[in-house]
């Protein structure tokens, strides 16, 4: 977007398409938060390079935000996974893209079954990252929707070849390592690395209080779905 032949006006209108694109949809959070629970909601602000640019700033939106979806295994650890166009193994919570068009609950169990292939229940909507990237002296908003799941199946595959490459489960304690060491990438994928790690912490958090406050996945309501 930042080409010597950019006018303000150009940069104001990609702005302005994106800001359109993924705001935040107050009524269908409250649907969400009445089926799922009441999410938190976190406001940040990140430093933005090319990379994460390309990715977060396109001229014309193919996408209103993300869903981030952290699934606890059958042993109570908790899925991730690694992408086969990383440089290499780089362990996170899955996540996908939604549509225009498309709402978050759609979105999320169409990227559960592309991403896992898992059957899952849906515990808890744990919260909504506002994240504006900042580059420039402009900001730009992409939100991404916090779940948390279960699954009873340990039978984990990618519909889609492109998707993940491997899986592994960690305990709940050891994200907290996963987000350090998404923050301290290096090369194109630091801003990216900071970005996701944001997400993880957010879990981590949810998953230690609900802990200490005696709550059990097992009794929690839910809504059975397949992606």
């Amino acid at each position: 977007m930042d080409t010597p032949r950019s006018t303000e006006a150009e940069k104001q209108k990609v702005v302005r398409a994106l800001e359109t694109a993924c705001a935040i949809q107050t009524a269908e959070v409250r649907e969400l938060a009445a089926r799922y629970g009441e999410p938190v909601y976190r406001a940040c602000e990140l430093e933005t390079d090319d990379y994460l640019r390309a990715r977060r700033w396109r001229s014309l939106p193919d996408r209103r935000g993300e869903v981030v979806f952290a699934i606890r295994e059958p042993g109570g650890h908790i899925l991730l996974h690694t992408k086969l166009r990383y440089e290499r193994a780089i362990y996170r919570l899955p996540t996908g893209g939604i549509h225009l068009g498309e709402s978050v609950e759609h979105a999320l169990f169409r990227e559960v079954e592309e991403e896992t292939g898992l059957p899952v229940r849906v515990r808890r909507f744990v919260g909504i990252l506002d994240c504006r990237f900042r580059m420039n002296g402009v900001a730009v908003g992409f939100p991404s929707y916090v779940f948390y799941l279960e699954s009873r199946c340990q039978q984990v595959h990618s519909v889609d070849e492109d998707e993940a490459a491997s899986f592994c489960g960690v305990a709940v304690d050891k994200l907290p390592q996963i987000a350090h060491q998404l923050r301290n990438l290096g090369g194109k994928r630091r801003c990216w690395g900071a970005w996701r790690a944001i997400s993880h912490d957010l879990v981590y958090e949810f998953l230690r209080m609900e802990r200490g406050s005696g709550w059990n996945a097992d009794r929690a309501d839910g809504a059975d779905r397949r992606g």
